[in-house]
């Protein structure tokens, strides 16, 4: 169960995710472009104090810097997003899962004959849900430091 959660997160992850590479690319693009504004701004600065310019240039730079800010607003906005579905879907989702399956034995489909073979000893029943519960959530907390490893590459 906790693989296949896995496997479902990931196909999730991958479908809702954004093409990074490409947004990172457009936002060197509009710095470049931005930094372009202001070099000719530099380049140019006789001619638009002689023509009285300064106006309709800062409105260029200005647009040209709210421009790229605002691509930088939303792939911040689209990378804290996906933070937050890399952490609950991996993370926690995975956490949940282990706990379900640790939970099987006692709440689950054939939980009479184990509640059966271990009738009367409370001890024992709380013994196998702690060794499991530290075996699968270990289990499910490194599976996940290995999915969530992708950003660190």
């Amino acid at each position: 169960m906790t693989f296949a959660w896995y496997l479902f997160s990931g196909i999730v992850i991958k479908n809702i995710s954004p093409p990074f590479g490409k947004l990172t690319a457009i936002e060197q693009k509009l710095e470049g472009e931005y930094r372009g504004l202001h070099s000719e701004l530099l380049a140019h600065s006789e001619e638009i104090a002689f023509y009285n310019g300064q106006d309709w240039e800062r409105r260029n730079i200005d647009t040209g810097f709210n421009r790229m800010m605002a691509h930088i607003d939303m792939v911040l906005g689209k990378r804290f997003l996906m933070g937050i579905f890399d952490s609950m879907l991996v993370k926690y989702g995975a956490v949940m899962v282990g706990y379900t399956v640790v939970g099987l034995p006692v709440f689950g489909p054939g939980s009479e004959e184990y509640l059966r073979k271990r009738a009367g000893d409370e001890a024992g029943i709380t013994k196998d849900y702690v060794r499991n519960s530290s075996l699968l959530i270990n289990l499910a907390k490194a599976i996940g430091r290995l999915v969530v490893s992708y950003k660190e590459i």
